[in-house]
């Protein structure tokens, strides 16, 4: 309660111009333990098993969509994290939005609790405004992240660390999902679901707690001040910057139409049990395991731009597949299927965020940050539920029905990845040769 206190209530640090090597050696030590904490939350309340649990409670799947684009969609809360990174610091600002949304989390345990005495609305409401909450609180965490791994991490080690920390979240997203998919094999209630959620959170708000430890220079807060539309301006006439937000929107807008909608296909489509569905999104966190093991050695000597381009020509063979699905359902092939597409999903957020890096000075990583993110929420948030959500009421209306929904979806979404890879390929050529002149974007 005490360490609770602290981060409700705690004072602003004195921090110093710049940080020692011990003291970035210790961040990065607490940025490790932090993943794996994170690993364990997430595993628990977000993804698959959020997807899992709505249509558990009932929620249809153009809801279903909307939820699963929660996280993008809530990314214009972010301009929240950027005030309280000045006046607070990154370290805080990132303990307090992981905090608050893990007591959003909260609210969804309570939709099968009362259920029984109210409406299938009140229950979808529920936990839309919890999911909801969640994603929003969480944007506002993430306003401190680029800053503080810009903190903690040297430039020729960036890839390195992002890498190594990706690792830690994937093991222990893995070990915590092969854990709940053994209770699932034996226990097909919801209070299970319940219980799986209330641990996320309980771990999730130790998590928070612990994250505010991580030492900071005044570089973040000295950011943060910079006035939004500053950020703005700097990034509409720097070609860099702008080609830098492009490349985040199409990176994140790639995979948010393709993973959440696998898993609906693989549901609802080959109508597998709740068992069966969680064994394919542990296959989906082995494919990001092995991606950041592999990442972890070749990100530095590849560079962002061959790793984005090699993970959304990923992505692309995915959808190609689902586009063509068989009848029958063959599990090592659909196994197959969910681990390159897990693989995909974590190079390409390794590739976006070794980029941002690389791309961003110091100075300029808070606002640069926040409308990054943002355009790039907006884009994934509107092409996973307007888009997304969109199109499968469409093709429901104009009668398709089973995996045959999912096939045209897919056949549809093949098209729009295509040209998304045409989109990133002209990018990196531009970057390429801005890094042949310019050692400062050097891979």
């Amino acid at each position: 309660m005490k360490a609770i206190n602290q981060l409700l209530t705690g004072t602003k640090r004195n921090y110093p111009a710049s940080l020692t090597a011990q003291e970035r050696a210790f961040g990065r030590r607490l940025f490790y333990r932090f993943y794996a904490l994170n690993g364990i939350s997430v595993a628990c309340l977000m993804h698959n098993i959020l997807v899992l649990y709505a249509i558990r409670n009932g929620l249809s799947d153009s809801m279903v969509a909307v939820l699963a684009s929660f996280i993008h969609l809530a990314m214009p809360f972010m301009i929240l994290g950027k005030p309280a990174i000045a006046r607070f610091g990154a370290a805080r600002t990132r303990g307090l939005g992981w905090f608050f949304r893990y007591v959003s989390a909260c609210v969804m345990i309570l939709a099968p609790v009362v259920a029984p005495w109210t409406s299938q609305a009140v229950v979808t409401a529920l936990i839309m405004t919890g999911a909801f909450g969640f994603a929003a609180f969480r944007s506002i965490g993430v306003a401190a992240v680029s800053p503080l791994w810009g903190e903690v991490a040297e430039k020729d080690e960036q890839g390195h660390f992002i890498s190594k920390s990706q690792t830690r979240a994937q093991i222990a997203y893995f070990i915590t999902m092969a854990a709940v998919i053994l209770g699932f094999r034996y226990i097909d209630e919801i209070w299970l679901y319940q219980l799986v959620l209330g641990t996320g959170c309980a771990v999730g708000f130790y998590a928070s707690i612990l994250i505010t430890r991580v030492p900071e220079s005044t570089t973040p807060s000295d950011s943060a001040r910079q006035s939004f539309s500053e950020a703005i301006r700097s990034s509409w006439k720097d070609p860099l910057k702008r080609r830098l937000i492009s490349t985040w929107c199409t990176g994140m807008a790639a995979y948010a139409i393709v993973l959440p909608f696998m898993m609906i296909a693989v549901k609802n489509g080959y109508g597998v049990t709740d068992f069966t569905a969680l064994l394919f999104a542990l296959v989906l966190v082995q494919g990001s395991v092995a991606s950041s093991i592999v990442n972890r050695k070749i990100a530095d000597r590849l560079g962002a731009h061959r790793l984005l381009l090699i993970y959304v020509a990923g992505l692309t063979a995915v959808a190609g597949f689902w586009s063509i699905s068989p009848n029958q359902f063959f599990p090592l092939v659909v196994g197959a299927i969910f681990f390159l597409a897990g693989s995909c999903e974590q190079g390409i957020r390794i590739g976006l965020n070794q980029y941002f890096l690389a791309a961003t000075p110091k100075e300029d990583r808070v606002g640069i940050s926040v409308l990054m993110r943002i355009a790039s929420g907006a884009a994934a948030g509107l092409t996973g539920s307007v888009a997304g959500g969109g199109l499968l009421e469409m093709l429901a209306h104009f009668g398709l029905e089973g995996l045959s929904v999912y096939r045209y979806y897919f056949a549809i979404i093949l098209a729009v990845l295509l040209a998304f890879f045409l989109v990133l390929k002209n990018i990196q050529t531009n970057n390429a040769i801005k890094e042949n002149n310019n050692e400062e974007y050097s891979n």
